[in-house]
């Protein structure tokens, strides 16, 4: 009796498989397939199918049994590991849309994190697909014309200065996917992380979910850049994000959620359920705003564009000293006191031992130093701290005082050390044992 197990394809993944070739795009242009999603005109969506996955196909032969038999058996079954997020956008003809995601530079997976076309609408109608599509709503005060143009905008100045890394275990691995890609070029477009849905209808489950999406890329890649925020009293602050050339991306107003706020030339606006109002540069500039421009800082002016050595962490964030927008570099620590907060625009300030105001980005700092949780519990107003990146750019955040003290008890999201420390702390560890041992072997 000869029994048979057919296994074709063990272990697959999307980013190799399909009808259609898969593409790199390093021009800023997207792809673009028939919108087979029958989204409406000016959209933009963000949707999830299954990215890497593995299966057994088994199958036994007919077994003779006298006058009769044993048909075959087959057993199929196919378990998805990570899931791939993406973007459509649709303009005024909604026949076909275009995709926003991004994907290895290399065919074997290595490389840079770079814009890519995968055949996205053959995979939809396959029923590779984890959630239908999910509008993403234009900030409050953009119109969805300009939130779409924004996007298009966005991506053409992605400098694919990322090292890409499948399946990118959130804050473990130290690279970014195409998870990240998707949710920083929306957060790049004045998008609010807390503000973008919750996908519904689940067809198919992740075992990890969509690695990276919590390690977005930062919007210095795509030439963003925090501007010097205005307090306009009663705690709306107003601030300009700007392009890479130095010229307003968008003015962003927080404050306290659904309030009335009056602008500089008297304009009355309400901000949304989150306390934000975002305007486009046009809208801004009717009512005299932005208050504050700065130049571009160094790691703006510095960008390099598709390197064949991408960062594998990624460009510094900006931050905001005295009304100068600079980075935080490697090397470099502020020590004070938050003296303010903006939980609408996820700003606070720190006022160095100096005196210098330091305006720090919540979310980024959450990002780059890899335990958001912690970052929101530490910059409080009151709280003593020191912030920065080590040489090798890892993060730094130390808590002084009595945050130090709670921050000492409290539970920190676990993301693993760098190779380079566990190798000599390893080495250290081996000497002391090794030395140890010869002092008690000479002794006897």
């Amino acid at each position: 009796m000869r029994w048979t197990f057919r296994i074709p394809r063990f272990f697959a993944s999307t980013v190799e498989a399909g009808p259609a070739p898969s593409l790199a795009i390093l021009d800023g242009k997207p792809g673009v397939v028939p919108n087979v999603w029958k989204l409406p005109a000016q959209t933009v969506a963000l949707i999830g199918r299954p990215a890497v996955w593995f299966g057994f196909d088994i199958r036994t032969v007919r077994i003779p049994l006298g006058f009769t038999s044993i048909p075959p058996l087959r057993l199929v079954w196919e378990q998805d590991v990570g899931g791939h997020l993406f973007v459509l956008v649709t303009d005024d003809d909604p026949a076909n849309v275009a995709l926003f995601e991004g994907g290895p530079v290399n065919p074997n997976g290595t490389g840079a994190l770079v814009p890519f076309c995968y055949p996205e609408d053959h995979f939809a109608q396959r029923g590779i697909v984890d959630f239908d599509p999910v509008t993403i709503l234009p900030p409050h005060g953009l119109s969805r014309t300009f939130f779409a143009d924004l996007v298009r905008f966005t991506q053409r100045d992605y400098d694919g200065d990322q090292r890409y890394l499948a399946v990118e275990m959130p804050f473990l691995r130290i690279g970014r996917d195409s998870n990240s890609y998707a949710i920083g070029l929306l957060l790049a477009c004045g998008i609010d992380e807390r503000s973008i849905p919750k996908p519904v209808k689940e067809m198919r489950f992740e075992w990890v979910g969509y690695p990276g999406a919590r390690d977005p890329v930062h919007r210095a890649n795509f030439g963003a850049y925090l501007g010097a925020p205005k307090d306009l009293g009663d705690g709306v602050l107003e601030v300009a994000y700007h392009n890479a050339d130095g010229s307003v991306r968008i003015v962003a107003i927080g404050g306290k959620p659904g309030a009335m706020v009056r602008l500089p030339d008297g304009t009355e606006y309400s901000l949304d359920a989150l306390g934000r109002l975002i305007l486009s540069p046009d809208d801004a500039q009717r009512h005299g705003l932005p208050s504050n421009m700065t130049a571009p800082p160094d790691q703006i002016r510095d960008r390099r564009h598709f390197p064949n050595d991408p960062n594998p962490s990624g460009a510094e964030i900006t931050l905001v000293i005295d009304g100068r927008s600079v980075p935080l570099a490697p090397g470099t620590e502020y020590r004070g006191t938050i003296v303010a907060r903006n939980d609408a625009l996820s700003l606070a300030t720190l006022r160095t031992e100096s005196g210098s105001n330091v305006v720090l980005p919540l979310v980024e700092l959450g990002v780059e130093l890899r335990d958001p949780k912690r970052v929101d519990a530490l910059l409080r107003v009151g709280n003593e701290l020191t912030v920065g990146l080590h040489g090798d750019r890892r993060p730094k955040l130390i808590a002084h005082g009595a945050a130090g003290v709670d921050d000492t008890l409290a539970w920190h999201e676990f993301h693993a050390p760098p190779w380079r420390n566990v190798f000599f702390t390893s080495a250290l560890g081996v000497a002391a044992v090794a030395l140890v041992a010869l002092l008690f072997l000479r002794r006897r």
